[in-house]
């Protein structure tokens, strides 16, 4: 409760009981036959008293136990109201999962720090050059007991120097840079993680299409799945606003299309799980693991853990 809501509540304290003494104290003066010329002004502030204790006591009853639940009906009619009219509009996107869209230049810092433990966060992208300044909200994320499956794009590879020619302030030489920057700084992430966490981060860097920056939350607790997704357009992504998504967590598989309650949450999700499997198959040849170099992990002991998708349902 805030200092704001304790004063409110003393004073309402004050004049319920502070009236009804008012009330009581100059009640017994208008009886008083010592005070019997006093007497109809006495009533009078008696009264008042009354009045004052009766209408805080009234108010704050019909606030707690009345006004509560007309605020609730109220607010339940205005979403539906709300959720049919903007759905019409922007063309069923509530129906499919649409919460708005971020601000220019998308800060995932406050969403780390929202996060608990036992949550999983996936993240697609290319390279990130505000990564080297944020790396440390990684790092204290997954030593409190979150997961993170990261695929990034490998340096020189011939989708870095196509996605760096459409790119505004960028050239294949700095692009390459970045990229590898990206990767050391992960990697001086896992080096400072050891096995006594409880989290576990694994990353896969990929030669593929880059496709679109997407930042998956799957929390654990709520069984909500957020997805901030971007483009790749001609602004570097670490400039670019995302979209933002929300679904349940459903198990097992799901023909998406199959059901007139596809999400788009879902869409990404499986594109992403697609994307990882793809990476993962290259751990084995045959049923023989193998030491892939585009695979760090950590902790270190954990390499089959680190590989693996959300775990709860």
């Amino acid at each position: 409760m805030t200092t704001t809501m304790k004063l409110k509540w003393l004073l309402a304290l004050v004049m319920v009981f502070g009236g009804f003494t008012v009330y009581k104290l100059f009640e017994g003066l208008a009886h008083n036959p010592a005070y019997q010329e006093y007497e109809w002004i006495f009533k009078v502030i008696s009264e008042f008293g009354l009045f004052i204790s009766v209408i805080v006591s009234a108010g704050y009853f019909h606030h707690w136990f009345i006004a509560a639940e007309e605020h609730k009906e109220a607010e339940i009619s205005l979403h539906a109201t709300l959720g049919k009219y903007v759905d019409g509009v922007l063309m069923n996107s509530v129906k499919r999962g649409f919460l708005g869209i971020t601000n220019k230049e998308f800060d995932f810092s406050p969403i780390m720090h929202g996060l608990k433990p036992g949550d999983y966060v996936y993240w697609l992208i290319t390279f990130d050059p505000r990564f080297k300044n944020k790396s440390r909200e990684l790092e204290n994320a997954v030593k409190t007991g979150v997961n993170f499956r990261i695929l990034i794009l490998k340096a020189d590879c011939r989708s870095g120097e196509l996605r760096a020619q459409e790119t505004n302030g960028f050239n294949p030489h700095e692009f390459n840079e970045y990229s590898k920057l990206f990767k050391v700084s992960l990697e001086d992430v896992i080096s400072r993680i050891d096995d006594s966490v409880t989290g576990s981060l694994g990353v896969f860097v990929y030669d593929g299409l880059p496709s679109l920056p997407l930042f998956i939350v799957i929390h654990k607790e709520s069984k909500k799945v957020e997805v901030y997704n971007s483009f790749y357009l001609t602004e570097p992504v670490s400039k670019m606003p995302y979209l933002h998504w929300e679904t349940e967590l459903k198990s097992g598989n799901h023909e998406l299309f199959e059901s007139d309650h596809w999400n788009m949450s879902e869409l990404f999700l499986d594109y992403f799980k697609k994307r990882w499997e793809m990476e993962k198959e290259k751990l084995y040849v045959g049923n023989q693991a193998v030491d892939l170099k585009d695979f760090i992990h950590a902790p270190a002991s954990a390499q089959q853990k680190c590989t693996e998708l959300v775990a709860f349902t």
